[in-house]
């Protein structure tokens, strides 16, 4: 294999295949990507049991051929590289990658014994891609990575529905979800898909015009530009049902300008350690955000609002839950409300908004004593 391939693109493919690849692994060959060049391309991929993804990069090929090297090894160097062209060639002793006075060498993995890439699912249909970039990044938070007991918990849910694509993710303390237009092409199913590794293809899919989606039952794809990535599903059957947790009816709501309640927030927060809760404590036209029951230090601020259903209500909220919900709303934001110990729901003060997120409150011990 012999090519020379612009610095700038291929150190942007080699990091985002990279950010598929385990930090750790027994067998090499697990952490490695393997380089393909044949016409006017190089083809990075990475595969395993989980996931596979390739990017595709234009190329000068002289001497096409495969090598396999180490994932992040590779992304660093080519990182590192000032932005010029780089000549790679292969041979039995590995990689060489030259640019300008830059030499590197890397010791080759088996190529044999690399895994066979998972071919793209037949497509299911087509969303925005910066309205698919902007959903993925706002129901994140909501997302899981931690929990063994729960691995659903740690995937966002893709979900057809007619024209619209619902975009969902749970920890069970929080619902995040966003409804983007969805053109179906062919056959579709609701498909559970591990979060992680959905993020990061997203960060990059802002720039295209459209991201094709493969939802069948046995994988799933995502195709953006030249980045192919095809993952293996949860059981979407496993995931917890949260439709069900949004309430039917809603005592009040309460109507405030979501960048003065998010700066508020912020500043409150200041007060608080570990898992100490923010209230917000509403009555008429005014906002009272203080810290919930801080024997340290004590702060409050008011800001205009409008409560509607009843005269008066309080509630309280892990501070960094509220601030994920409130983060991706513009201009007037509403927050229905049933109880102080209920969830609640948050979303931009207009009909049919397309961002909605319910959170479950931080429950008054005071309050649950006076019970």
């Amino acid at each position: 294999m012999k090519l020379q391939v612009e610095q700038a693109e291929l150190a942007d493919a080699a990091r985002w295949i990279a950010r598929h690849i385990p930090t750790k692994g027994i067998d090499p060959t697990a952490l490695a990507v393997l380089l393909t060049a044949d016409g006017d391309g190089l083809t990075v991929a990475y595969s395993s049991i989980e996931v596979s993804a390739s990017v595709t990069v234009d190329a000068h090929v002289i001497d096409g051929g495969k090598a396999a090297v180490s994932g992040k090894i590779f992304a660093d160097i080519l990182g590192a590289l000032p932005p010029m062209q780089v000549e790679i060639s292969s041979s039995d002793n590995g990689i060489d990658l030259v640019a300008g006075s830059n030499d590197f060498h890397l010791n080759p993995l088996d190529v044999a014994s690399y895994p066979s890439l998972p071919s793209m699912p037949a497509l299911s249909g087509s969303v925005p891609g910066d309205l698919f970039a902007t959903a993925i990044a706002n129901v994140a938070p909501a997302v899981d990575y931690t929990t063994t007991a729960m691995p659903e918990l740690g995937g966002v849910r893709l979900q057809p529905q007619d024209d619209r694509l619902q975009i969902m993710a749970t920890d069970r303390y929080r619902v995040a979800l966003q409804y983007i237009p969805w053109q179906q092409t062919g056959d579709a199913v609701s498909a559970l898909l591990p979060g992680q590794g959905l993020v990061d293809i997203a960060k990059t899919a802002g720039a295209s015009e459209l991201v094709d989606l493969a939802l069948t039952e046995g994988s799933a794809g995502v195709q953006v530009g030249n980045r192919t990535s095809v993952s293996r599903l949860l059981p979407v059957d496993k995931f917890p049902n949260a439709d069900r947790a949004f309430p039917k009816q809603y005592t009040a709501t309460v109507t405030c300008d979501v960048e003065e309640l998010r700066d508020t927030v912020r500043r409150i927060g200041l007060l608080l350690e570990g898992h100490q809760a923010i209230e917000l404590s509403m009555n008429g036209d005014r906002m009272t955000v203080q810290a919930l029951r801080n024997a340290k230090a004590t702060g409050k601020a008011r800001i205009d609002c409008q409560l509607e259903g009843v005269d008066a209500f309080g509630i309280a909220f892990n501070p960094r839950y509220l601030l994920d919900g409130l983060t991706p709303i513009d201009g007037p934001v509403a927050i229905d409300l049933t109880t102080y110990a209920k969830p609640a729901l948050i979303h931009a003060a207009i009909d049919e908004p397309s961002f909605e997120y319910l959170v479950i409150p931080v429950r008054d011990p005071a309050k649950v004593a006076g019970e």
